[in-house]
């Protein structure tokens, strides 16, 4: 069997709504949030991610910022693939896009939004969220905030009762 680690992150602390033609998809990072993506980036590199390494992003400005910022403290040159269901996607949304990565993948990160993302977490983790290395997870899912969990399954397969969890990163 094949280790997998699945990475949901939130996109990092984002400037308030725009009125603006754009709107809320175009909300730009704040500087505090460029800071927490590049911080989660140097968390991530630290875990010797296994290879190949895919990133599934919102179209968002703020995700696609957040994207720039933790890959660019990661040693490999990664390209996030934009998918427009992302952003406003629902938890079974996202499930459909875990389900559908390519075997090769060996890990899979997902940058998104809440209330989607931390729900996502939320159900995956499960009881571990009792867990004291956890803890953070009990207040939200705060911008910034990237859970790793590890399988041994296809990505097919991935359900709370597949998955564990390992790690909460916060900035």
């Amino acid at each position: 069997m094949t280790t997998r680690l699945l990475l949901v992150l939130r996109h990092a602390e984002a400037g308030p709504h725009l009125y603006s033609g754009a709107g809320d998809i175009e909300r730009p990072l704040t500087e505090t949030g460029r800071q927490q993506a590049v911080k989660i980036g140097q968390k991530l590199a630290q875990l010797a991610l296994p290879q190949p390494l895919q990133v599934l992003c919102s179209p968002a400005r703020r995700t696609r910022e957040t994207a720039a910022g933790v890959l660019s403290a990661l040693p490999e040159t990664v390209t996030p693939e934009l998918e427009n269901g992302l952003y406003g996607a629902d938890l079974n949304t996202l499930y459909g896009f875990i389900h559908g990565t390519p075997d090769h993948v060996q890990t899979l990160l997902l940058i998104g939004h809440n209330p989607a993302i931390g729900a996502l977490t939320y159900n995956l983790a499960g009881r571990s969220v009792q867990n004291d290395a956890f803890a953070a997870l009990r207040h939200g899912y705060p911008p910034a905030t990237l859970t790793v969990f590890q399988t041994q399954g296809d990505w097919i397969n991935i359900r709370p009762s597949t998955v564990q969890a390992l790690h909460v990163l916060t900035p």
